[in-house]
């Protein structure tokens, strides 16, 4: 049989993964997980590539990885990663899913204690055994029992970036597939729920049954779990399960309300069908009592059906979304082609992978008309933090970029550290001299509610702070929040007119729609950041704006939707009132 895209890049995956648990440079285990990446997006299968020489064509796959593909394609096997088998035990990737747990730290685990099993880990950090080890300590150990936690949590569930992310390549190929009229997401994915069980996605066709049994055929399957009439249910690599609807088109409409759901939305729904004049909804259409159809080809055809507005997917969560539809007052819910700007940016002056002319060409390119460059202060000496003086010196080269750049404009700001007491990470003068200022945490995260919150609160009350930047500082690959006491941050923010991030970066998602939705409720400014690092995590914006979406956020509720005039003025205003 064939080798499938999906092998190759399991097949990779896991040489990386092995590489890291023996400590290979970050550089070599960063080609693998590019590599990774691009055969995962691919639409045509690397046999093809192969044989017609294109494969080293491929952006990330350079002439090493693409001989190591060849020699699995060829045979079915890879010589080198059967040598790093038989030097690193497979077991240890396991144990490196524990949010928090390095590679590193793993295989200590396993040469002084031989666990090779989360059972086994568990049971040692709650007996403290992994205390005895040299460099874990108390905290080390409640850390690694926390990451279990999050591990069980969530070990089922996928969070929707990543989901998104495979929607996309599949909606590529059924596209590109002969009587294909249409390709969509549906389900949580489209409704940005932050995790999500499953993939669903519903196709247009003539001919639905023929359609379903294609997707079997697709490069992205590792496995076919079932597979007949108009719906397929497939496995990717990851071992995320694909369903896979096909309707004609007059029923689209219909099942894609249906299938995007929410279960409560669509009760409600129907229950409105029901009061209305006995209409009956389901995936093919509206239909009245005589069964006579009366929509479903559009989304909009089945809402207007029982006298509703069309409701966004993010806000279908049965929560009074369809009363302000029939009543007309659904908000106009902000846009991803709202953003003006982006207030949370990084360039090689600290911890960003490249210069900063080529970041605002980056964000320009992603229609962007400005952004604030706000590198890292000077405490956080791990991410490259500036001095006052590397800061004067930043300056000078963002005021000679800005000559060079055709309506765009780049802002002179920092993301500040806030220290563990709640002082800024720079002094006065400095921070007066900047355009725009994002308050941060990144160290002492385990200190207690009191003492985080204490801390957070007394950096939103300085004049020079505009946006607090990921409030809760949670990683969703490593770590969870912090215990800071979120009311009374909104309440904080409320008063002294302090925005509050939703971060985009698919490893925070920060704020989460909960938490965004109380801020809005409460009269806070949300500002919807990608917290770049290099040019292709602008597109990370997507994420944070349907997170905003699921708040409720409209254009006025975000801050960087404003024109640079407009949100320098708004600045300028929070400082004097704030000072005052």
């Amino acid at each position: 049989m064939a080798v499938t895209n999906a092998e190759v890049a399991a097949m990779l995956n896991r040489v990386a993964d092995l590489l890291e648990i023996r400590g290979e440079n970050f550089f070599k285990l960063r080609a693998y997980r590019e590599a990774v990446r691009q055969i995962d997006n691919l639409t045509t299968e690397v046999a093809t590539l192969l044989q017609a020489g294109t494969l080293k064509d491929v952006p990330g796959i350079g002439p090493a990885i693409e001989k190591k593909i060849a020699e699995f394609v060829t045979t079915g096997q890879l010589e080198f990663l059967t040598d790093l088998e038989a030097q690193v035990p497979p077991a240890l990737l396991d144990l490196t899913r524990v949010p928090g747990l390095g590679p590193r730290t793993a295989k200590e685990i396993y040469d002084g204690l031989g666990i090779l099993t989360l059972d086994a880990l568990e049971a040692a950090a709650r007996d403290h055994r992994l205390q005895t080890l040299p460099g874990i300590k108390a905290k080390t150990e409640e850390n690694i029992l926390k990451g279990l936690a999050v591990l069980k949590r969530t070990e089922s569930k996928t969070y929707f970036p990543e989901a998104l992310l495979l929607a996309d390549t599949l909606l590529v190929s059924l596209r590109a597939l002969p009587g294909v009229l249409r390709a969509e997401v549906a389900g949580s994915v489209r409704r940005a729920q932050e995790t999500v069980g499953d993939l669903d996605l519903l196709v247009a066709a003539r001919q639905p049954e023929r359609i379903a049994a294609e997707l079997v055929h697709l490069p992205q399957v590792a496995e076919v779990l079932a597979s007949g009439g108009t719906r397929s249910t497939i496995r990717v690599r990851s071992g995320f399960q694909v369903d896979l609807r096909a309707v004609v088109p007059e029923s689209f409409g219909a099942a894609w309300q249906y299938f995007t759901g929410s279960q409560a939305h669509n009760v409600q729904l129907r229950g409105r069908a029901e009061r209305m004049g006995r209409l009956k909804i389901n995936e093919y259409g509206v239909y009245r009592e005589d069964g006579s159809r009366i929509a479903g080809e559009t989304e909009e055809e089945v809402y207007a059906a029982v006298g509703c507005t069309w409701i966004p997917p993010e806000i279908r969560e049965g929560r009074g979304e369809i009363e302000a539809a029939a009543a007309g007052t659904l908000p106009a819910l902000v846009q991803q082609s709202d953003l003006r700007g982006d207030l949370h940016t990084h360039s090689d002056w600290s911890d960003g992978r490249t210069d900063i002319k080529t970041m605002a060409l980056a964000a320009q390119q992603h229609g962007y008309r400005y952004m604030a460059l706000t590198d890292h202060t000077q405490s956080l000496l791990v991410a490259g933090g500036l001095t006052p003086e590397r800061f004067r010196q930043r300056g000078a080269e963002i005021a000679r970029v800005n000559r060079e750049l055709v309506d765009f404009r780049i802002l002179a700001g920092a993301e500040v550290d806030i220290l563990a007491d709640g002082r800024l990470d720079l002094p006065d003068d400095v921070l007066e001299s900047l355009d725009l200022v994002v308050a941060s945490v990144h160290t002492a995260f385990d200190q207690s509610s009191e003492a985080m919150t204490e801390r957070v609160v007394r950096a939103l009350r300085s004049p020079h702070v505009d946006v607090l930047g990921h409030p809760t500082c949670r990683r969703l690959d490593r770590r969870e929040g912090t215990a800071v006491d979120l009311e009374a941050v909104i309440a904080e923010a409320a008063g002294s007119g302090t925005a509050l991030e939703i971060n985009s970066s698919p490893m925070r998602l920060d704020l989460n729609d909960t938490w965004a939705r109380r801020a809005l409720a409460a009269g806070v400014l949300l500002a919807v950041n990608n917290d770049a690092h290099y040019p292709a995590e602008f597109g990370y914006a997507r994420y944070g704006v349907a997170i905003a979406r699921r708040a409720g956020a409209g254009v006025a509720n975000v801050l960087n939707t404003r024109s640079v005039d407009e949100l320098l003025a708004h600045c300028r205003r929070r400082t004097a009132r704030v000072a005052g």
